[in-house]
């Protein structure tokens, strides 16, 4: 057990480690994470005045500020994709360098390194995507934007269990494929597509809205409505849709760390030329 948390800690150590220095040699990088949801957001307003006005858009989604909405669903789409790209994105990194053996067969062991080592980089990406639009909200919505803003990201960093547990089902198809496509890169949009970030999940055929309902994003969005709907958020709604998250966690997790042992196994045998 002595081992297993050193490992763990060592793993979550150098993820923090590894993230910190990617951000400081690459500052654009955390410029664009900080302007991106206002860029879809902008992009959303200034398609949406051509095609409709703002008054429809309010009453299809069911919220009062369409604003507030767009800028926070924006931060809720860069921080899932953030999510599932960090886990997908890492094993298929050492699998393109040729070190997922070594990670296969080091202490830590492949199931820590693929399950605790994009936490780190989730935790602080979400971070700085959703303080980002901080402003925006107090703009907006005042002190109880703010508010809501870091309720959000509390929602978000739940929903992480689930979306880590479905990106490394996501990591393992990849790797099991043998192939250079990353199957993320397409599932991604199709998630963010059926999770209604943008649109009502109501206008979707109604086998894109059973597929909705086990996608974690989905929640993540709709509690993102029910504050953009209320100036003080309904607290039972929120919680019955954190309860849901962590069903899927179950679900997701339950699946995903057997899979990534037996993964594990598989990359052992194929070796490093693979």
């Amino acid at each position: 057990m002595k081992n297993l948390l050193s490992n763990a800690m060592a793993v979550i150590r150098a993820e923090i480690h590894a993230y910190i220095c990617w951000l400081r040699n690459v500052k654009s990088l955390l410029f664009f994470m900080t302007l991106w949801p206002y860029l879809m957001a902008g992009l959303l307003l200034g398609l949406g005045s051509i095609i409709g006005s703002l008054e429809e858009y309010k009453a299809r989604m069911g919220v009062v500020n369409p604003i507030f909405y767009l800028i926070a669903s924006g931060g809720v789409m860069v921080s899932s994709i953030a999510i599932i790209d960090s886990v997908v994105g890492s094993a298929l990194e050492h699998r393109w360098l040729g070190t997922l053996p070594y990670i296969a067969s080091s202490p830590p062991g492949m199931v820590l390194v693929i399950t605790l080592g994009p936490i780190p980089r989730s935790l602080i990406s979400c971070f700085i995507t959703l303080t980002s639009v901080m402003p925006a909200a107090i703009y907006f919505e005042g002190l109880m934007g703010s508010a809501k803003i870091f309720l959000l990201l509390m929602i978000i960093y739940l929903a992480m269990i689930p979306l880590i547990g479905l990106s490394i089902i996501l990591a393992g198809l990849t790797l099991l494929a043998g192939e250079e496509t990353n199957i993320a890169s397409f599932l991604t949009p199709f998630m963010l597509l059926v999770s209604g970030v943008f649109y009502p999940q109501t206008i979707l055929p109604w086998i894109l809205r059973v597929i909705a309902a086990y996608i974690p994003v989905s929640y993540v969005v709709e509690a993102a409505k029910l504050m953009a709907a209320y100036h003080i958020p309904p607290l039972k709604a929120l919680l019955t849709l954190s309860g849901i998250i962590l069903g899927l966690a179950v679900i997701y997790n339950a699946i995903s760390i057997p899979g990534v042992a037996g993964i594990g196994r598989v990359v052992m045998r194929r070796g490093i030329h693979e």
